[in-house]
């Protein structure tokens, strides 16, 4: 495995524990922090298998990335279509919002824990839901090339 790819393993490892150890001891604003993370970072790679590059050296937003995610899903009968057209993407951006809201306003609301944790719930959720896709995506991918290059 690539040292770079070996780093990013290691990373993830090391974040699902702490999410774990983040949920169980009702550490719910840490694991959005790491879910959110999580969905950012996959989402990056999933524009980076469609070869829809994205500038990394500068900040580009999660919205931006899930925008061009939902656009190359569009296309009907396309590899984005098939593992991205299911409604995760509107889910996603659903879940950003109210973590979006309950944070920005965390000193001036009443929150409760059981908000926060079902928030946190979903959000490990949505976060698992879109690494396995992405996974499975990457995968799809590289079939695809390998047989385009083998013919």
């Amino acid at each position: 495995m690539e040292e770079k790819n070996l780093q990013k393993y290691e990373n993830y490892k090391e974040q699902s524990k702490r999410l774990n150890r983040a949920i169980n001891n009702e550490f719910y604003l840490e694991a959005l922090f790491i879910e959110f993370a999580i969905i950012e970072d996959r989402a990056e790679s999933i524009l980076r298998y469609e070869n829809n590059q994205i500038n990394s050296d500068r900040f580009v937003s999660i919205d931006r990335k899930l925008k061009k995610i939902e656009k190359i899903a569009e296309q009907k009968k396309s590899l984005p279509n098939k593992y991205f057209s299911d409604g995760i993407i509107q889910e996603i951006f659903a879940f950003k919002e109210e973590r979006n809201r309950m944070i920005h306003a965390l000193m001036k609301q009443k929150l409760t824990t059981d908000e926060l944790h079902d928030l946190a719930i979903q959000g490990k959720q949505l976060s698992n839901a879109l690494c396995r896709k992405s996974t499975n995506y990457k995968r799809a991918v590289e079939r695809r090339s390998r047989n385009s290059k083998e013919k």
